[in-house]
């Protein structure tokens, strides 16, 4: 009995150590983008210093494909140049940026986020004119630049550089809208067809959080993530996500 015993605890200590297989699901997890990282200029501006998702010379984080910027668009009656004013500009803006600070919250390290994290909340994932994500935002980090003009019909653009040299790419909502209006520009612009009540439901505009009425003014509001793919599944993983910051809209008119 005593030799029976003892045989079995080796086993268990073998597979606890990685000797024999257990079972146990390995957990893939991927770095949190530093807010520290992150550097505003009104509503207009952020530059956004990514660090290596895979560290050269390491296999860590080898799942890893790219970061991820996810949106949503609020209408609002409020004109400010701040990027902090959130209870101004929108309740249901209060009420998504307080549901993803459970999420944002470095010190919290029980959060996981997934697509349906971002879904529940109507927001969607940030695209780009002539380029994808894996190019401009890629695992290897740069120097990445958001700009919002504030002149009539400016075109908002991203840019990528590690030698002050990046190509600018206009943002575009996402592709993944059944609807979109107006269905010939998926720019980042505050036309009224993007910010009509009557446009936004389910199907048309979803990644717009309306308001009754006539509102003047959009903005919108990014989280980062790190995303990669689970190995053993090939499900999508995400960090826990950073919030960069409120933008303004151009107008149209």
């Amino acid at each position: 009995m005593i030799r029976k015993n003892l045989v079995l605890l080796l086993t268990v200590f073998l597979a606890c150590n990685g000797l024999i297989t257990c079972g146990i699901d390995e957990y893939y997890y991927l770095p949190q983008v530093s807010e520290g990282g992150i550097r505003i200029n009104l509503n207009t501006e952020a530059v956004i210093e990514l660090e290596p998702i895979t560290p050269p010379g390491t296999g860590e984080y080898y799942y890893a494909v790219s970061y991820t910027i996810f949106y949503r668009i609020y209408t609002s009656n409020f004109l400010t140049s701040s990027s902090t004013d959130i209870a101004q500009i929108s309740p249901i803006l209060v009420s998504d940026y307080n549901f993803f600070s459970q999420y944002t919250n470095p010190t919290n390290t029980t959060s996981v986020t997934s697509l349906n994290t971002f879904r529940s909340r109507n927001y969607y994932e940030l695209e780009f004119e002539g380029t994808d994500k894996v190019s401009i935002l890629p695992k290897s980090g740069g120097t990445f630049r958001i700009r919002f003009p504030t002149s009539l019909w400016g075109e908002p653009t991203a840019t990528l550089s590690t030698l002050n040299d990046g190509q600018e790419y206009k943002l575009l909502r996402s592709s993944q809208l059944i609807s979109p209006q107006p269905r010939d520009d998926l720019l980042f612009r505050n036309t009224p067809e993007l910010r009509s009540y009557e446009n936004i439901n389910d199907n048309i505009n979803a990644d717009v959080a309306g308001r009754t009425g006539e509102m003047q003014y959009s903005y919108v509001s990014m989280y980062i993530v790190a995303s990669g793919v689970n190995p053993n599944n090939f499900t999508q993983i995400f960090s826990k996500p950073t919030h960069v910051s409120l933008f303004k809209l151009p107008d149209t008119n």
